[in-house]
């Protein structure tokens, strides 16, 4: 992200107004907001708007715009998105009143919180996207399940349609269950779903016979006896440890693997959970290895 500054900030480094004009004439820096301003000659983006328009009004950078700067799963910015603080008198287009508390810094950005960028997003999203969210959310820990169900009621008088995403999501998720920890996992999950496959259970911890830890995997159906293995982006040596891996947890448990990349969920979903069907029947049709018990981590 590119620095963004106001004038204010550039004249206590000694620019004067003169050589501010200069700077933004030239290419050097680019008019953002009124005295906010962005280095480079590029136009200003949706996201630097947002930033912009909080840096103006007092506010807070909010929705899918605080999404990005939380590295959410699945934001997509399509206006510029800030709050107003409730006792200004700058009114702005799709600006939120809002007074914050407590106040949240990101990257030096004033932002809403964690808990109050979910709920926000729920009116913007579908379902599939605020679940991805979601998970990311609360994998990075900006909120839990437990603080978005007590912020429900309070919303349910203003904002209709975010609580019923929220509420369909949530009945959907497991009680007890971790958040995924990619946005390849989130989506092999809404597939499993999508097919009507059993709910598999997350970040399973896979011990040997003498009870020593031999791996974790990202899914699993312990019953059926099978795992996925998830192939995102690899790095130097990826694909020679996640095989080593899976030799490992197959020789410990006598389990069906099923690999699935980033492409194939991504782009080609329907193959994707025909295979994952097809595995899941293999292992039904196979007797399970019993000889330890894999725990949840």
């Amino acid at each position: 992200m590119r620095r963004i500054f106001t004038a204010d900030e550039a004249f206590a480094k000694g620019v004067t107004p003169d050589a501010l004009r200069w700077g933004a004439r030239t290419g050097k820096w680019v008019r953002v907001d009124r005295k906010v301003y962005a280095e480079g000659p590029d136009p200003p983006t949706l996201f630097e708007r947002s930033i912009a328009g909080a840096l103006v009004t007092g506010g807070a950078v909010r929705s899918q715009a605080a999404g990005v700067l939380y590295g959410l799963d699945s934001v997509r910015i399509v206006r510029p998105e800030f709050t107003v603080p409730s006792a200004s008198s700058n009114s702005r287009d799709r600006a939120r009143r809002r007074d914050l508390k407590p106040e949240v810094i990101v990257d030096g950005v004033r932002v809403t919180s964690g808990l109050q960028t979910m709920l926000d997003l729920a009116a913007d999203m579908n379902e599939l996207q605020w679940e991805q969210a979601l998970e990311s959310a609360l994998f990075r820990n900006l909120t839990t399940i437990e603080a978005i169900e007590a912020a429900l009621p309070a919303m349910s008088r203003s904002r209709t349609k975010g609580v019923l995403v929220i509420r369909r999501v949530l009945a959907l998720r497991p009680a007890e269950a971790r958040p995924t920890e990619s946005l390849l996992e989130t989506l092999m999950v809404q597939l499993a779903r999508q097919f009507n496959a059993p709910v598999p259970i997350r970040q399973v911890e896979v011990h040997d016979e003498f009870g020593q830890f031999v791996a974790r995997v990202d899914l699993a159906w312990p019953e059926l006896g099978v795992f996925i293995e998830l192939d995102g982006q690899h790095h130097a040596g990826q694909p020679v440890y996640d095989a080593n891996r899976e030799t490992r947890v197959v020789a410990a448990t006598g389990w069906l693997c099923g690999r699935f990349s980033w492409d194939e969920v991504n782009r080609t979903p329907n193959d994707a959970g025909r295979r994952l069907l097809r595995v899941l029947a293999q292992a039904v049709r196979r007797p399970v290895v019993t000889s330890q018990a894999p725990e949840s981590a």
